[in-house]
């Protein structure tokens, strides 16, 4: 109870607990489609949450969007992961920099043909940006660069993303750094009956 030379070992152990269970949740989410029927998703309001609370104050963050900005169809909880993911991926890719660290985070809608818009949502970070042997892989199952990373983050945010019709792509930022784009259609807005 006092802790003692205990401490240091406790503290270990469920730090490796807590990293197995995440783990664990995380095999368990691959490859299983989102449950129960979708419902409209407020992605500005997403993500502006996520960076008020996934972000450290050590890192500054901005964020953009459109004021009339559609919704879209989807799975709150599961688009929230595939999100959360990114937004930590960018703090981690940051981690240990003397620049200032900072996200960017941009909302903008595209039209691509008549009666059809996308919502676009970028997420760029500050850091070493994407190796070149990374590119190709970067959203495999099983393939990391971080030393304890699980390989599994940005495969269950394709695989996300690809469940609401959606794609998502990474590149090198100019000035340094990386940037994801998750590309998601808008939800469609029914047209009121002519009298």
């Amino acid at each position: 109870s006092d802790g003692g030379e205990l401490a240091e070992p406790v503290a270990v152990l469920q730090e490796e607990t807590g990293r197995l269970e995440e783990l664990a949740a995380q095999f368990a989410a691959l490859g299983r489609p989102p449950e129960g029927p979708s419902s409209p998703v407020d992605l500005a309001e997403l993500l502006a949450g996520l960076l008020r609370s996934d972000v450290p104050p050590a890192v500054r963050s901005s964020f953009s969007a459109p004021e009339a900005l559609p919704m879209v169809d989807g799975h709150y909880e599961e688009l929230l992961r595939a999100f959360r993911n990114l937004v930590r991926n960018a703090v981690e890719a940051m981690e240990g920099m003397d620049a200032p660290r900072h996200i960017d985070s941009d909302i903008r809608v595209t039209d691509v043909e008549v009666d059809s818009s996308w919502i676009e949502v970028a997420i760029a970070d500050r850091g070493p940006g994407i190796s070149a042997r990374a590119d190709e892989r970067i959203f495999e199952p099983d393939y990391t660069t971080k030393s304890r990373g699980t390989g599994l983050g940005l495969a269950l945010v394709r695989q996300a993303v690809r469940a609401h019709g959606g794609e998502v792509r990474a590149r090198n930022r100019e000035g340094g750094g990386a940037v994801f784009v998750v590309r998601l259609p808008a939800r469609a807005v029914p047209v009121p009956a002519r009298a």
